[in-house]
């Protein structure tokens, strides 16, 4: 099993959670853990590696070097937004991992795993280049900008099942690299904006189970529908309750993160019960994030009381974070 993750120094910390709750759910697997360094700290890198060869399993690191500096040179206007350029590492995965790496399962760095990852190792994925989770909060105003229709389902890339051979033969690297240089570099969630156009009817969909975003647990079935009708074609309510309360990956998705002082995400437990079990236990709160916090958490409770109150907060959000790239 060969699993990816992209880091910069700030996020290691958070993805030594996510590794350690990867190798207590999968002991009797074989995994590989690729780790694409963007600057992270010799000493960060150092604990990782020594928990995950102690906990008997393989680690290998790929530094990125001058990654940002890199990209600007291939796409001049790239603007990235609130998200650090790490992001858009994921999409170099087929040109980073040996070639012996025919598949691989890249996740974001704010994931936990709660339950064996083999289900999605064993999708059947040819001719289909990845295999994700929807997106149905994804803003209309995107999916126009990137040519999706309604009825297409976007996708989040935090947990992505990658066929690199289909990626690698079809040069899929180049085609994203050329789509956001048509972009100019301006796409407001991009890397995952260009899988989504570039990968269009090429995506095997996986349950909400295997990327559940914390923020969900205040979202009914039927608003998600309304927010996106397609999301009736992936599942139904039964299984989105599944979802929700057996989650196989947990994605922090979202400004209530589990890691600030006064966070109330209803899943920060599993956040800190792996944190606890890695060398980076001793780690403090972000201070300073109280009110922030207190007010994301009343957002999300708003959402389960008055979904469409929550719709036109998000609308105002989009607007003012986004209105200028798109």
């Amino acid at each position: 099993m060969d699993i990816a993750y992209a880091s910069d120094d700030n996020f290691a910390v958070h993805m030594a959670a996510s590794i350690c709750s990867v190798m207590q759910h999968n002991r009797e697997e074989d995994i590989t853990f690729h780790i694409l360094s963007d600057g992270i700290s010799e000493e960060k890198l150092g604990k990782i590696t020594d928990m995950i060869e102690k906990g008997g399993q393989k680690a290998c690191v790929y530094p990125l070097g001058d990654f940002e500096g890199k990209l600007r040179a291939l796409v001049p206007g790239m603007n990235t937004g609130d998200f650090h350029v790490t992001t858009l590492a994921r999409l170099f995965l087929g040109s980073i991992l040996p070639a012996s790496v025919k598949t691989v399962l890249y996740l974001d760095c704010d994931t936990v795993v709660l339950h064996s990852l083999e289900v999605p190792f064993l999708t059947r994925m040819d001719p289909m280049v990845a295999a994700m989770a929807p997106e149905p909060t994804i803003y209309p105003a995107v999916k126009e900008l990137i040519g999706l229709s309604d009825a297409d389902i976007y996708y989040n890339a935090g947990v992505m099942l990658l066929n690199l051979s289909l990626w690698r033969r079809e040069n899929l690297e180049a085609e994203c690299l050329h789509y956001y240089q048509k972009m100019n570099g301006k796409l407001p969630f991009n890397d995952q904006d260009i899988l989504n156009h570039v990968l269009r009817d090429r995506v095997y969909t996986l349950g909400q189970r295997f990327n559940f975003f914390s923020n969900y647990y205040y979202f009914s079935y039927a608003a998600l529908c309304r927010l996106s009708p397609s999301y009736r074609t992936v599942g139904t309510e039964r299984l989105y309750r599944i979802s929700k309360h057996h989650p196989v990956v947990v994605h922090f998705a979202g400004a209530e993160r589990p890691w600030n002082e006064g966070s109330l995400n209803y899943y920060r437990r599993a956040y800190e019960k792996y944190l606890a079990e890695t060398p980076f236990y001793d780690t403090p709160k972000v201070k300073g994030q109280k009110l922030s916090m207190l007010f994301y958490h009343g957002m999300n409770v708003l959402t389960f009381l008055c979904p469409a109150a929550r719709k036109k907060i998000s609308d105002l959000y989009y607007r003012k974070h986004f209105g200028g790239v798109v």
